[in-house]
């Protein structure tokens, strides 16, 4: 593996809090030996317990020049194609998209600083990659043009209303309607028309 830019390792809140959540549950269980219906928040804290201990656990991600490494799993930058982020702000969940069809979801569960960074470093090394539907070109225009006007940039890129075919498409149309004054060059000329009556009249 080659040297590590950068590593980002799960932050240690989400330890402690299932170590809390694990003695909530202990707490409760104790209490259902008194109280049968304890159990049941007995249960509910136990399966958090579970859950934070498993995100804490999670492997760390290393960021290189050529590739990122998820554990011991190596991902090559090129091979990325789409990368779709969830709606949860903690853990941050994306949904890669590689070449030959492949997925692979990405689970980090650490700090908002941690976590915005890492997901900035994604999109600024998947060159070939779209986010969230923009591509790599357009995100970073428009995040280029927020910055510019002094603007906060949000999270989540702007969602495309057409493709990139349709956009094309639609900018040929306008531009022929500005050259030619109408899309159908076989449109009837309303002077043509119009002496075109007068003639016949006569």
């Amino acid at each position: 593996m080659e040297p590590s830019v950068e590593i980002f390792s799960p932050s240690p809140v989400y330890a402690r809090a299932g170590w809390a959540a694990l003695a909530g549950s202990l707490i409760s269980a104790l209490c259902g030996f008194r109280a049968p219906l304890a159990f049941i928040p007995a249960l509910l804290c136990a399966a958090t317990a579970a859950t934070l201990f498993w995100l804490a656990k999670r492997p760390p991600i290393r960021l290189g020049e050529t590739q990122f490494n998820i554990g011991e799993r190596a991902i090559a930058w090129r091979e990325v194609r789409e990368i779709n982020r969830s709606r949860f702000l903690s853990p941050l969940i994306l949904r890669l998209k590689l070449t030959n069809q492949r997925y692979k979801i990405l689970v980090y569960p650490g700090d908002a600083k941690q976590t915005e960074s890492l997901l900035l470093q994604l999109r600024k090394n998947s060159h070939l990659a779209t986010f969230d539907g923009a591509s790599y070109r357009e995100y970073w225009n428009w995040e280029n043009q927020n910055a510019l006007r002094g603007e906060p940039v949000p999270a989540e890129p702007p969602v495309r209303m057409f493709s990139s075919e349709d956009e094309a498409e639609i900018e040929r149309l306008y531009q022929t309607l500005k050259t030619v004054g109408r899309l159908d060059p076989g449109a009837t000329d309303p002077t043509k028309t119009s002496g075109a009556k007068t003639s016949g009249e006569d």
